[in-house]
């Protein structure tokens, strides 16, 4: 019986069992942590992105991030549009294309970024769309985001043309710390006017959903006890396998005495 559960074989079936059920458990908690970091995610988002827009220079400062308490809320801003940047892997209802970032200056000189949306990938990697931007004045309402960590994943996908404009230190700035405003924040634009028909389409509000992760850590909790109840059921069978043996042994020792 002691080889049973103290042999070579069954303690290294046991030390397998036990190192993959604390796999487990440690992924059941990455898991529900990601959970409960979304959950907070989708706290702010509620409790910010219906309120009434303010202007922009209340959520933004240059040369630092948006405060956390602000991300989401929306933010209006008139002015001039310039050169834009075309960020690369963005998809929208599962077409390819390219997200479009351009710089607005106000009356006053004051400059933030605008993520203006969506524009549809062209027929080949080397047929890049072009897009017309207004020239006069042009207002934007849209979401207050930021590029660090915490407002993953920022604006979405990574710097793949420039206009002809230099903006190479933008540019650097956008492919290294994933920060898209001299500010470190920028704005998500949900509506231009006056509208226009060469604009790309702009961003959908967030979808406010946990997500799968709470099924995940529940799903990795269950292979966690199935672990433990192979072992155990396989630990039973030798326990009983070796009595079986024993009880063989004995009957054979009496009827040959």
């Amino acid at each position: 019986m002691k080889r049973a559960i103290f042999g070579p074989k069954s303690i290294a079936l046991t030390l397998t069992a036990i190192m993959l059920i604390f796999g487990c458990l440690a992924l059941a908690q990455w898991q529900w942590e990601r959970k409960s970091a979304r959950d907070s995610a989708n706290a702010l988002i509620a409790q910010n992105i219906d309120q009434t827009p303010s202007t922009i220079s209340a959520f933004l400062t240059p040369g630092t991030p948006p405060k956390p308490s602000v991300r989401w809320r929306h933010a209006q801003v008139s002015g001039t549009l310039g050169e834009y940047l075309l960020m690369r892997n963005r998809y929208s209802n599962g077409k390819y294309g390219y997200g479009v970032m351009a710089p607005i200056t106000t009356s006053d000189g004051a400059r933030y970024w605008i993520d203006l949306g969506w524009i549809q990938a062209g027929l080949s990697a080397t047929d890049l769309p072009h897009i017309t931007l207004p020239t006069t004045p042009i207002t934007v309402v849209g979401r207050v985001r930021g590029g660090d960590t915490l407002d993953r994943p920022g604006p979405r996908g990574s710097l793949f043309g420039m206009s002809s404009e230099d903006f190479s230190a933008v540019a650097r700035t956008i492919n290294t710390k994933r920060i898209a405003s001299d500010g470190g924040g920028y704005l998500e634009a949900e509506s231009f006017t006056p509208a226009s028909q060469s604009l790309p389409l702009p961003i959908p509000k967030p979808e406010i959903s946990s997500g799968p992760h709470a099924a995940y850590a529940v799903q990795w909790l269950i292979f966690a006890l199935l672990i433990a109840l192979g072992r155990f059921l396989l630990l039973r069978e030798d326990l009983k396998n070796v009595k079986t043996g024993a009880r063989r042994v004995r009957d054979t020792a009496q009827g040959l005495s």
